[in-house]
């Protein structure tokens, strides 16, 4: 749904009310047009190009996010190229877990300089 110039999104779960007994506030996505390569909207877009969504109206089908989220990760941890950089970084594959990496990568932005 547009909204001016953003676009809101209610999210189904949240996980500081697993009862969903709080009213939903919307969260607003901007567009970068100044970086598409970063762009939400251009994503999206993207997104909705090359996906087949058959007859359902989800944005992300399936039941199990989080468990295909963890499969595509394994595939990647396992690719040749990847395993071979984190040996060099004396990184063992095993201790890296989907949660290092949402949390790692805020704590990393955190410390940039402001755009």
């Amino acid at each position: 749904m547009a909204f001016a110039h953003a676009y809101m999104i209610y999210f189904a779960h949240m996980k500081n009310d697993q009862g969903g007994d709080r009213p939903r506030d919307p969260r607003h996505i901007y567009a970068n047009p100044l970086q598409p390569s970063i762009c939400p909207i251009v994503a999206l877009g993207i997104y909705w190009a090359v996906s087949n969504f058959g007859d359902g109206d989800l944005l992300f089908p399936g039941s199990n996010q989080y468990e295909r989220f963890r499969k595509c990760w394994l595939r990647l941890l396992a690719q040749e190229s990847v395993a071979t950089e984190l040996q060099r970084q004396g990184i063992v594959a095993t201790e890296l877990g989907t949660h290092s990496m949402r949390k790692g990568s805020a704590t990393c932005s955190k410390h940039l300089p402001p755009i």
